[in-house]
């Protein structure tokens, strides 16, 4: 049961779930019972990275921001909201999982009578979790620096990341996955800047062009590098 495999996360989440809905008014039981849908939708398998545990990574990171730059954000809310549901809908092998996750986020944010300009940022935020290349302003930037967060982690943390990936990519034979995965890292390290915020950048660049490297060399030797 995912509520075993991650008990503590999921009471935190719940917890910071609930806080949002109070303050955006909307603390109904409508509200929890979508926090829970939530919850247990980010634990379903085959996820071993893109869990409840990178959920609450990010919803730290989050508050790591709000805490060292006050006012950074513009919309603090619709940012913790595109980051509850930017991978909501996720399946390894599906090629639309950001925008069935945005779609969820608007039709749930529109049926509790929130702003249509809130949820379309809201909606908008989740679909820049795309990581396609090209400029990002504003709190979209910030969503996108908070999903990417694990990239200039630790180098235990960044391989653990790495086999993570590989173990929800297991139908995926290994040519094709070494393959795919290094392009994928290599489109990192070949963007001037990985995180788009002074802050992130600061914290977080240099180690994470390292771990994409030794990530990379250890592709390229027929191996992940965890």
């Amino acid at each position: 049961m995912p509520w075993r495999r991650q008990p503590a996360h999921c009471a935190e989440l719940l917890a910071h779930w609930q806080a949002l809905g109070q303050a955006l008014g909307r603390d109904t039981p409508a509200w929890r019972s979508e926090g829970r849908r939530l919850v247990l939708a980010w634990a379903r398998w085959p996820r071993a990275y893109h869990d409840t545990t990178h959920l609450w990574a990010c919803l730290r990171h989050l508050q790591a921001v709000q805490a060292a730059e006050p006012g950074a954000l513009q919309q603090p809310h619709a940012v913790a909201l595109a980051l509850w549901f930017h991978d909501a809908v996720y399946r390894p092998w599906g090629r639309l999982n950001e925008e069935k996750s945005a779609d969820w986020a608007h039709r749930f944010l529109s049926a509790q009578g929130l702003p249509a300009d809130f949820v379309q940022a809201v909606h908008q935020f989740i679909l820049d979790t795309r990581h396609n290349p090209g400029p990002l302003a504003g709190d979209a930037q910030w969503v996108v620096d908070i999903d990417l967060a694990v990239l200039g982690q630790s180098d235990a943390v960044y391989r653990l990341f790495e086999r993570n990936v590989r173990r929800e990519y297991f139908f995926v034979r290994w040519p094709r996955y070494a393959a795919g995965r290094s392009a994928v890292l290599r489109g990192f390290l070949e963007r001037p800047r990985i995180y788009g915020t002074d802050w992130f950048h600061g914290r977080f660049e240099a180690q994470a062009r390292s771990n994409l490297t030794h990530a990379l060399q250890a592709l390229a030797q027929g191996r992940i590098y965890g």
